[in-house]
């Protein structure tokens, strides 16, 4: 579960040097990171309004972000290992 978390969000990108050369392949965000961020514009604006917690502990916006994206990339994981009845 923890390679899902840790697998990249795009596909490595060719960073280059000032002559035009490649210099190493950049792989950018993880899955992880890229949800977290895409997640914490609303969490930042909900935080103004209520005080966000989780399991009755109070956490910052950056914490429910994170949280939210491994909830969604759990949840999208445990979809993918359903079988699908209806293919034969």
């Amino acid at each position: 579960m923890q390679d899902q978390f840790n697998s990249p969000a795009f596909p490595p990108q060719w960073a280059m040097d000032s002559l035009q050369r490649v210099v190493a392949p950049i792989t950018g965000m993880t899955k992880l990171e890229y949800l977290s961020a895409q997640f914490l514009p609303y969490f930042l604006g909900l935080a103004r309004q209520v005080q966000l917690a989780k399991g009755g502990e109070p956490i910052n916006s950056y914490e429910a972000a994170v949280e939210a994206a491994k909830f969604l990339l759990e949840t999208i994981h445990k979809q993918e290992k359903k079988t699908d009845l209806q293919s034969v």
